[in-house]
């Protein structure tokens, strides 16, 4: 494979998935792909079949990106780095549940699981389990879900949000009538999810506290004075009603202001719209989540299932597919900025994966384990905190957990605090430090304390962010203003008087068009490498 050629493919491709061009990147990559004559190199030629997969992946065409990942490519041994095979693993999970194919998806999922124990990354084994789980409840296969769920709880320990979401994915198994032999583990449960402060163990606790099903046996007491004896339901030990579900900001104005939310792309590099919160969950019988945050779907009860139990940890020697050569290396280094561990930019692209997918709540789960294994290292790369930061914070306002994003926000103890730092003293691109003043200017709006304060604030971010799309992607100037403006008449309860919007409306002057009313623009992340110095 000539080496030239290689490279300007390879450009071409990542340049066309920037833009949001998937289909034409995967033409690109097929038609050199089929015009090969010669057996590439392998290292190279992984690279080529990656791309290859998460173009089609990006297409809609999960037929082609389940095949790629399940069977490898046709005719070459393809040398792929295990952090990216892993993720190609865990994305071709989703491509085998688009299609209704739930063993592919636990195949896939299981070989991701197990790749990611081999390279000692258990934080990202969660993040694979808890994706696993999701999706194969959303195929109304809790049975096979049940298998992650209790990975979760096992192997959880010190990761409360994957912990907790797996005895709450334990819930939806036996309310769906196939976790009979999960109640008992769900019961032991009950100390740990008492101390426990995060959605999911707060709605498996109450569950566990009111669910019909879960109710304790009738003990009867025989006397001779009353012979029908007297029925009394012994209620377990402990149980307790939960903290009630938090809710942002009492006036409400959090919600009005996150309710029709519209996350767009701004600059050139990205297209595509992410969808705003979803205000509208599925109801299978367990106590209500907060707005935003997805339970399991529905559906009638499955047969148990012939799938063994998750595999230990095997050898790194036994590692590698049966096409797909796991290496140890990347493609041929080029000189250029350093770049974060290979393994945590994998990890964000997870993570922004879960967005695009509108999953916020576990997109967020992602970003904090995300951030926990590069304190973790003893040298947290800055890059990857501030996206990781910004990511999270994005994530918190589409789940409509509005006030753990402001307490986020105002952390001056957390590992965020370093991520805070980041994004605002130029440690990531031009383009993630606009998308995190769109998040700053949003909450500053639903400040209590000095409305002028605020406002001046929000003027100020603002004014940057404009003049950054004039220079950059013109067309999303009417709906950075648009948010201005909505963010004014939040502070002040309504239209502002001329003097609180006076920078607002020269902005509008210069546009030189109306503007009409809208949702709250927001722009996609950067993608997760140096490369903007």
């Amino acid at each position: 494979m000539d080496r030239n050629a290689f490279v300007e493919v390879m450009n071409e491709a990542s340049g066309m998935l920037e833009t949001g061009r998937a289909e034409e990147a995967l033409a690109r990559l097929s038609a050199f792909d089929d015009e090969l004559l010669g057996v590439p190199d392998p290292k190279e030629y992984g690279w080529i079949v990656s791309y290859r997969f998460r173009s089609a992946f990006a297409a809609g065409d999960y037929a082609q990106a389940l095949h790629l990942a399940e069977h490898g490519p046709a005719r070459y041994p393809a040398d792929i780095p295990p952090a990216t095979l892993a993720t190609m693993y865990s994305m071709a999970v989703e491509a085998a549940t688009q299609q209704g194919l739930p063993d592919s998806a636990v195949l896939m999922a299981d070989r991701c699981i197990e790749l990611r124990r081999t390279h000692g990354e258990h934080a990202e084994v969660l993040m694979a389990a808890m994706t696993a789980c999701t999706l194969l409840g959303d195929l109304e296969r809790h049975d096979l879900a049940s298998r992650y769920a209790q990975l979760l709880i096992t192997e959880g320990v010190g990761h409360d949000d994957y912990r907790g979401y797996g005895y709450y994915a334990l819930c939806a198994a036996i309310e769906q009538g196939v976790g009979e032999h999960l109640i008992d583990t769900l019961r032991a449960g009950r100390e740990w999810l008492e101390t426990q402060d995060n959605e999911f163990a707060r709605v498996a606790l109450e569950y566990l506290q009111t669910a019909p099903s879960l109710r304790p046996p009738l003990a009867v007491d025989l006397n001779l004075a009353d012979p029908l004896g007297d029925a009394v339901s012994f209620p377990e030990p402990g149980a307790a009603q939960p903290d009630q579900v938090f809710s942002a900001f009492d006036s409400g104005a959090a919600q009005s202001t996150v309710n029709g939310a519209e996350l767009g792309v701004a600059g050139p590099d990205f297209g595509g719209i992410l969808p705003g919160p979803d205000a509208a969950a599925p109801d299978f019988g367990l106590a209500p989540l907060a707005p935003g945050v997805a339970p399991p779907a529905p559906g009638a009860g499955q047969p148990e299932s012939d799938v063994p139990p998750l595999a230990p940890p095997v050898a790194l020697d036994a590692m590698q597919t049966q096409y797909l050569q796991v290496g140890d290396g990347a493609p041929q280094a080029v000189a250029g900025p350093a770049q974060p561990p290979a393994e945590q930019l994998a990890g964000g692209e997870t993570a922004d994966a879960l967005m695009d997918a509108n999953r916020p709540g576990i997109a967020a789960a992602a970003y904090r384990a995300l951030m926990d294994d590069a304190v973790g290292t003893g040298r947290p790369d800055p890059l990857i905190m501030g996206k990781a930061t910004l990511g999270l914070l994005t994530a918190l306002i589409f789940d409509n957990r509005v006030g753990e994003a402001h307490s986020v926000w105002i952390d001056e103890q957390g590992p965020t605090y370093l991520g805070i730092w980041s994004l605002e003293n130029g440690q990531t691109s031009t383009h993630d430090a606009i998308a995190y003043n769109l998040v700053a200017a949003f909450l500053h709006s639903l400040s209590t304390g000095d409305p002028n304060a605020a406002n001046h604030a929000v003027d100020s971010l603002m004014t940057r962010n404009v003049e950054w799309a004039y220079e950059n992607d013109r067309q999303v100037v009417p709906a950075m203003i648009g948010s201005w403006r909505r963010h004014l008449v939040e502070i002040h309860g309504g239209e502002p008087a001329p003097e609180y919007r006076w920078q607002l409306t020269q902005a509008e002057q210069r546009w030189g068009a109306p503007i009409p009313d809208g949702g709250l623009y927001w722009m996609r992340p950067y993608r997760w490498v140096v490369d903007w110095l």
